[in-house]
């Protein structure tokens, strides 16, 4: 029984210091479910009050802190990843014309900042070069590569989405929604355009990332010719 008052008032002391429920159970060994029978009515003064604000604060910032580096930590660990597999890629394909003309044109005409592979063209050969590029380097399955079109309002109605499909030779459930982008034009200034198509592929931050270390080892191996 004296150790059990010996345990409460040196919890209240310490509640009292601004440790928190989880700080003073490493350091007194009781059930939590006791040491919240034991605080909960606890009276404190507007200086201790302070204290445990400050110190709960604190431990909130040490633990995003802590969270921060570890999310870090891991990103690096997957950019050395993606790096060494970039390399490979490279020292196996650096002989190879397509697979140069696949970086530099995605180098060009691709996303430089956002997290996913993508690129958009009006030329539906450098489409067609762009899927061949994907499927044989990076080896990107088919399931992960989509389309979405981009066309001015006045050739909306041109059936591009149809026209894109046949050239490609994909069904239309490859088909995103297309994008209706706003113009000042009311007529069709170029009758044989069907718009902008975009390849997107699904779950690409890594493909992405590898794009920028083929883009570096591509100029390093010009430099060097």
């Amino acid at each position: 029984m004296k150790k059990l008052v010996q345990e409460k008032q040196a919890a209240i002391r310490l509640r009292k210091k601004g440790l928190s429920y989880k700080e003073i159970l490493a350091r007194v060994p009781v059930a939590k479910s006791t040491l919240s029978l034991w605080l909960k009515d606890l009276p404190l003064t507007s200086r201790e009050k302070q204290l445990l604000r400050t110190r709960k604060d604190a431990n909130i910032s040490r633990g995003r802190i802590k969270a921060a580096a570890e999310l870090r930590a891991r990103r690096l660990e997957r950019e050395q990843v993606y790096l060494a597999e970039a390399k490979a890629i490279f020292n196996e394909h650096k002989n190879d014309p397509l697979f140069h003309a696949g970086i530099v044109m995605y180098w060009a005409e691709g996303a430089k900042t956002s997290s996913y592979w993508m690129i958009v063209n009006t030329d539906h050969d450098v489409i067609i070069m762009m899927i061949d590029w994907l499927k044989k380097y990076p080896r990107v399955s088919d399931n992960r590569i989509f389309f979405r079109l981009y066309i001015h309002k006045p050739y909306a109605d041109n059936s591009c989405e149809k026209w894109w499909q046949s050239k490609l030779g994909v069904s239309s459930d490859k088909f995103l929604k297309t994008v209706i982008k706003p113009t000042a034009h009311i007529s069709k200034q170029k009758p044989a355009h069907k718009g902008c198509l975009r390849i997107e592929v699904r779950n690409s931050k890594g493909l992405f990332l590898m794009m920028k270390v083929l883009k570096g080892l591509a100029v390093d191996y010009y430099r060097k010719q």
